[in-house]
């Protein structure tokens, strides 16, 4: 569904603000300019700036124009014991049990954990409810996600981490798996095997996921490492659900002479694989895939798949205890902790 062009253009303005292309008590565009630039009415440019007066990010005075708010210095009071977990899929077990590393880092302390799916929360929700919490751990889906949900969480000071994502140009602290090291791990053990046609293949735009984009990155230095010429431009494509996308994405295969395959997740991995062999394909002779996230599932799907593994547990203990010092100590810095993954070899890969 395309967004509506006054939230595109809110978005964009957020962004700025996220970047630091406006700062606290800049002023902005006025609601003509908004209106000229963007080619729109003045009732869309005027809906932009009442959103965002609402959302708190820019106050308005009368006769002079917006200006962007400042970063909010107190802390709110807030539950002292209360830790908000904020995750963008309906529960965790397809994806690792994060919350279990979280609780074991809660053992002998007197916080307690609430876990909430972001589709169930709007970003002004969210501004309203934090408030309320000691801290808050937030797994974005995306770039967009950090923008709506993680940076409100900055301006309002409540001490965040923020999980599988880099963030850029805001202080907050994140724990990641090394996605790079993984990217690099998958590819390389197809060039091991000797293959020299491998692609890199993704239902999202590297350049819209931070943990995308890395895994992609270490697939390319894994090419670049051992010298393989090779178009090593993502392949996009949707789980493969219908004949057409199927069909569409097998023509790639054959007009790139594609003999293995790294995947952004298992999910995407076992769609490919379960729509390779429908048409006939034997996996690992004819292509070889790799995966990534070792859920449960990719042990179980005929041909089990290779994947990278990564260590959710450890990823959900390491971001509680983080969030901890930054509750308990708030002149704790920000920081990036990257977490090692490992590759499991399964048969989609190897007789």
């Amino acid at each position: 569904m395309t967004k509506p062009l006054y939230k595109v253009i809110k978005d964009q303005i957020k962004n700025d603000i996220y970047h630091g292309k406006y700062q606290s008590h800049d002023q902005l565009p006025s609601e003509n300019d908004l209106a000229q630039t963007y080619n729109v009415s003045r009732i869309t440019s005027k809906r932009v700036l009442n959103d965002l007066e609402q959302e708190g990010l820019i106050y308005r005075q009368r006769g002079i124009g917006s200006f962007v708010s400042p970063i909010k210095k107190e802390a709110p009071a807030r539950n002292p014991f209360d830790i908000l977990f904020i995750m963008p899929f309906p529960d965790t077990f397809s994806f690792g049990n994060y919350t279990q590393g979280m609780l074991e880092a809660l053992l002998d302390t007197p916080y307690r954990l609430q876990v909430q799916q972001n589709s169930k929360i709007s970003p002004e929700e969210l501004e309203r409810i934090a408030q309320n919490y000691a801290g808050v751990i937030f797994y974005p889906f995306n770039n967009t996600d950090i923008l709506e949900y993680a940076y409100p969480l900055y301006l309002l000071n409540v001490p965040t981490v923020i999980l599988d994502k880099e963030v850029s140009g805001v202080p907050l602290s994140s724990v990641s798996s090394n996605n790079f090291q993984g990217g690099y791990l998958a590819t390389q053990h197809l060039l091991d095997q000797s293959l020299d046609s491998i692609a890199f293949v993704t239902t999202t735009r590297v350049e819209d996921v931070s943990s995308v984009r890395e895994r992609y990155f270490g697939y390319l230095k894994a090419l670049s490492d051992n010298n393989i010429k090779f178009n090593a431009k993502p392949i996009y494509c949707d789980l493969l659900e219908d004949e057409k996308s199927l069909n569409n994405f097998i023509q790639t295969l054959i007009q790139q002479e594609v003999k293995g395959i790294v995947c952004e997740n298992d999910i995407l991995a076992i769609s490919i694989m379960n729509g390779l062999i429908k048409k006939g394909y034997s996996i690992p002779e004819d292509l070889k895939i790799v995966g990534f996230d070792n859920t449960q599932a990719s042990q179980f799907v005929n041909p089990p798949m290779t994947t990278i593994e990564q260590n959710f547990k450890q990823i959900g203990n390491k971001s509680m205890r983080h969030l901890l010092e930054l509750i308990e100590k708030p002149d704790t810095l920000a920081s990036r902790l990257i977490i090692d993954v490992s590759l499991i070899i399964r048969e989609s890969t190897h007789n």
